[in-house]
């Protein structure tokens, strides 16, 4: 069955790397179609949206929700054919499109042999976050949580270490940090899901709610007296980003884990509000509530 999945992504990558050498304007117009039939004929997952928006934002009157709603489908979907396109461009053109305004901040801290933790969420195209590794020369690992397919899980591994993104879950992930086989590295986060855990001690009013948040990444580091920095992601136009990395916590600090984690919702919270429409709005973000019994 391994062999078959293996088989079968394979193929649909061969076809990715096709697709990826249509112009990109080519792209959008098929990501405006399959838009089309996601919002307005399947409406696929409008309610969750709607819901989240709304709830986020009290202010916002419906005309001003169903507008955002809009939105958000169209950057969604531009994301896939971005997605696709990365797959068939030059690493210059990929720094290009993707640049990463102050690389000397992750720099400086991997010379003083510093290990650094960065802290992002579902925003801009977080999928582009796997160029990153071409402004470094030493390694970028961005952590995963396994799919239950296996078709999906080998054909996103290809797509996001085409330029030589380290991939690694995040049931490893403690253990290979805390042992330091790749040390001092650049380690990626993406922290917004909606974690399994009901610890009230990381849960922060974020967009208007109580919202639970993965502490993994700050707890790690704390272990391993990591620096954190948050990834600030802009979208000068679409089809062109630009990352900044902002400190967040260094080790001479010594900040609880919690404290780390409210340093990064209070960041994801400002960019969401500045543009909404870039965030992942279709996730349940808010399905688990702290228990405050335990």
């Amino acid at each position: 069955m391994k062999g078959f999945h293996r088989f079968l992504s394979l193929l649909v990558f061969a076809l990715v790397k096709l697709a990826a050498l249509l112009p990109i304007q080519v792209l959008y117009f098929k990501a405006s179609v399959l838009q089309f039939f996601a919002e307005k004929v399947l409406q696929y997952r409008r309610s969750v949206i709607v819901q989240n928006i709304s709830r986020a934002f009290p202010e916002m009157n419906y005309s001003q929700i169903k507008a955002l709603t809009h939105n958000f489908y169209t950057h969604f979907f531009r994301v896939f054919a971005e997605v696709i396109k990365s797959q068939g461009i030059s690493e210059k053109d990929a720094k290009e499109r993707f640049r990463i305004t102050n690389p000397g901040l992750i720099e400086n801290l991997h010379k003083q042999n510093i290990n650094v933790i960065a802290l992002g969420g579902h925003w801009g195209n977080w999928e582009w976050l796997s160029i990153a590794p071409l402004f470094f020369d030493f390694s970028v690992y961005t952590l995963y949580k396994p799919l239950s397919s296996g078709i999906i899980e080998n054909l996103m591994g290809k797509l996001r270490s085409v330029f030589g993104l380290k991939l690694l879950s995040m049931q490893r992930a403690g253990r290979y940090i805390l042992k330091k086989e790749d040390y001092p590295a650049l380690y990626v986060f993406i922290g917004d899901q909606s974690p399994s855990h009901k610890d009230p001690e990381y849960c922060y009013n974020f967009l208007n709610q109580e919202s639970l948040f993965f502490n993994g990444g700050a707890k790690l580091a704390s272990a391993t007296k990591s620096a954190v920095v948050y990834i600030s992601m802009r979208c000068a136009k679409p089809g062109y980003y630009e990352v900044t990395f902002s400190p967040i916590s260094m080790p001479d600090e010594q900040l609880k884990d919690n404290e780390i984690l409210h340093r990064f919702v209070k960041r994801l919270e400002q960019d969401i509000k500045d543009k909404p429409e870039f965030w992942l709005w279709s996730h349940k973000r808010w399905k688990h509530k702290p228990d405050r019994n335990q």
